[in-house]
């Protein structure tokens, strides 16, 4: 099973736009891997509690679990295509979306 952990900026452009980011995610990890399920999971940090070079951030964290072992270039295109999302549905750059993936689920 996978998952996404993302967290976001209360009051964000993610944040008004968790539906349709979450049914992009999952498109996006069905496509990768097939049959496989995932879940998407939300945590908005309220404003002001996170910050970038000591200025309110505008980025967005999303730790992605996969339920099984990946080689490097199937990770690249799995996070270039979270990027690609997340760029899409908020209008932000690449440099406010960290992304992370791992194949060991940490629960």
């Amino acid at each position: 099973m996978g998952h996404f952990s993302c967290v976001i900026q209360d009051g964000g452009a993610a944040h008004a736009a968790t539906g349709e980011l979450e049914r992009r995610l999952e498109e996006l990890h069905g496509s990768h891997y097939p049959g496989e399920s995932v879940s998407v999971s939300w945590r908005a940090v309220p404003e002001g509690y996170m910050f970038t070079e000591g200025r309110p951030s505008t980025s967005s964290i999303v730790a992605c679990v996969v339920g099984h072992p990946t080689q490097l270039a199937e990770r690249e295109a799995y996070m270039r295509g979270v990027c690609d999302i997340w760029t899409d549905v908020t209008g932000c750059t690449d440099h406010e979306v960290v992304v992370a993936v791992t194949e060991i689920d940490p629960m």
